[in-house]
Parts: structure tokens; sequence; C-alpha cells
């Protein structure tokens, strides 16, 4: 294939994309977890991949607005993978072969071309690029047309979702008990995925019955009382479960995680496997949903915490927030809740005849965003 030149952007010396991704990588990726150097990896081979099936040179230049306008485009249509393990090499393949007509959201095209603003605000400081193609519409997030972005209600779960993964741990075996230690942790405290699997034993404080996730967003480190169902969870794995999951390894030096990977006793639970794990105790329980994460859990309980009456400022302190603006979207209040706090103004006002008192507990976790 004859390659093109880019072209949208002025660029003080053209120097070719790869080596400067790698200098890039080099630069900052000290500092990353695992996580995001894979999508930062990912990110620039997807981009490095349409640039040559589109035709066009690896160079600085193809990050001039112009080409990168067209890339973002190209994500638009791009079909989201559904139903299948997006890990897999043949990911897409096999989600078009199943049916799925879904294209990128905004957000999610928003996410692919984040890594690449980096790396072009990167250059810009190095002195390889002399224009900024994000800069122009800083002004006008919302119009930008190299970072989509829509509004969209979080994926949270009910109650009755919850209810139904809780059920689906039932069972004394090891695998049971460190299971329904997990989901209890997780539904309490509305924890992520790898703060509670890197726990570690000494994060345990159990004369103040406290949790310590050190390893939070952003590095942060938060305490979280133990919730009593969580907390009796969690010992009788301890006693039950733990050291018989470590199996092999017993007679080695405690590795110190609070859970153990199944294949290596020396290595936490990994973050597939805690994921899968949790959509396969799902369906035991008699879930309907095709996928159930940490994260679905997180937004759940974020939500049922707020509609039963747990000030905002706290819930955003409680889940770990930078700030309350984070916390709102999250923990967006349902229709029911907003109807009966309503009907409750409209009556103390004297607008209105007073209803029914005291709603039950789980309706306010009836319906979810």
């Amino acid at each position: 294939m004859v390659m093109r030149r880019a072209s949208g952007v002025q660029d003080a010396d053209t120097r070719p994309l790869v080596p400067l991704i790698a200098e890039f990588t080099a630069t900052f990726g000290v500092g990353w977890g695992p996580v995001t150097r894979r999508k930062h990896r990912d990110d620039f081979a997807r981009f490095l991949a349409w640039l040559e099936t589109s035709g066009i040179e690896p160079t600085t230049e193809a990050l001039g607005f112009t080409t990168l306008a067209a890339y973002v485009d190209a994500l638009r249509h791009r079909p989201k993978v559904r139903g299948v393990w997006r890990g897999s090499p043949d990911a897409r393949a096999r989600s078009l072969a199943a049916g799925a007509t879904e294209t990128l959201s905004a957000n999610s095209v928003n996410a692919y071309v984040r890594p690449l603003r980096s790396l072009v605000i990167w250059a810009l400081d190095e002195g390889y690029l002399v224009t900024d193609p994000f800069r122009r519409f800083r002004r006008r997030a919302a119009l930008d047309p190299l970072l989509p972005s829509e509004e969209t209600p979080t994926k949270g779960a009910t109650l009755a979702d919850l209810q139904a993964l809780e059920a689906g741990c039932a069972g004394d075996r090891p695998r049971d008990l460190r299971d329904r230690a997990i989901v209890a942790i997780l539904v309490t405290t509305a924890a992520r995925n790898s703060a509670v699997r890197l726990l570690r034993l000494d994060d345990i404080d159990a004369e103040r019955s406290l949790l310590r996730f050190r390893r939070g967003k952003g590095g942060k480190t938060l305490l979280v009382t133990l919730h009593p169902d969580a907390r009796a969870a969690l010992e009788r794995y301890l006693t039950e479960g733990r050291p018989l999951l470590l199996g092999a390894t017993a007679s080695e030096p405690d590795p110190g995680f609070l859970f153990p990977s199944e294949r290596d006793g020396r290595r936490p639970l990994g973050m597939n496997a805690l994921s899968l794990m949790l959509t396969r105790r799902y369906h035991a329980g008699g879930g309907t949903l095709p996928y159930f994460g940490s994260h679905r859990i997180r937004h759940g309980t974020a939500t049922l915490l707020a509609n039963n009456g747990m000030p905002l400022e706290e819930l955003s302190r409680y889940m770990g927030h930078a700030s309350t603006q984070v916390t709102r979207r999250y923990a967006v209040q349902t229709p029911d809740v907003l109807g009966e706090r309503a009907a409750e103004a409209l009556a103390r006002a004297g607008l209105a005849t007073p209803a029914n008192p005291a709603r039950p507990a789980s309706k306010t976790g009836r319906d979810s965003v």
C-alpha cells in the first residue's frame, strides 16, 4: 500500500510516530499501573493500525486535527464488542457473528483518544509539535469533535441484583467462603475491583473493625468501617477457607494477600478472575444480566445509600471520591424516591395531603440507575 502524508498539522520536524510513542511511554510509564499501561498500549496500537489501514504515514503529521477528526469518526462507527470476552483476539469478530449491532459510545471514543491527547501535550513540550489540535475546543468541551462525550446513566445494580449475587455465593467450600467474603466487602464498602483483590492481611484492623484500602484510585489510602455482615463473612473465610485455598503453598511463608489466587497462592486474585467470579455467582443466584462486575455493585450501593438518607458529602468520602461532583453522577436518586420526597415536601408546605408514613426499606432499591 502506498502511504500518503497526513494534512492539517504544522510540524517543527516530522518524526516517526512509533519511536515517539515508545519515548513517551518510557517517560511516563514508570508511574502507570498494569491496567493503565495496557490501555495506553492498546489505544496507541489501535491508532497505528487505523493509520496503516487508511494509508497514512505514521509520523507526527498524523497528529493533526484533520487526521484525528477522521480517526474519531471511524471510531464512532466501530462496532461495540458485546456478549463475548473483550480480551479474546477475535472478540470483535465473535461479537459481530453473535449479532451485535451497536457502535461505540461517545464516552468510549473519548477514552480511546485521551492517550493521544496526552501524547500531543508531551510532544508540544518537547518541541516535536508546534500546534495543539485539541486546544481550539477546550472552552466548548461538550461539542469537542476530537473528545466527544455524553451524559449517560450509570449502570448500577438494583437491590434484587445484589440479593441474587449474595444468593449465588451459598455453600461451605473454601471457594464459597472466599467469594462470600469478597461480595460482602464489595456490597458494604462500594470498593473497586483492585482495592479489594489486592487487600493484604495487615489491611484488616480487627480491633477497630476497619479495612484499609491502600491502593485506591489515584494512589489514595482509604479507611472504611467493616460492616458486621462483612466482618462475619471475613472471619469465617480466614479460619475455614483461606488456609485450604493456600494449598501447596501452605508450607511456604504466607504471601500475605487476603484473597490469594487459586492457581498461584503467592499472587493475589486476578482482575479478570474476580470479574468472572461475580458474573458466575450472580447467574447462580438467578440474575439475568449478561455481565455483572464490581463497578455495577459500586454504583448500585452508592444509589441505595443516597436514597436511604446518606448525605452526599459523607457518601463522597465513603467512596473515596475527590469531590461530590463525581458522586452526584453515581448516586442519582430513583424516580420513586424523588416522588416520595416531593410528596413529603408538598405535605409539609400544606400543598398536598400527607402520604402514607415510612416506606419499606427495600423499596428504595427497587429501581436503580
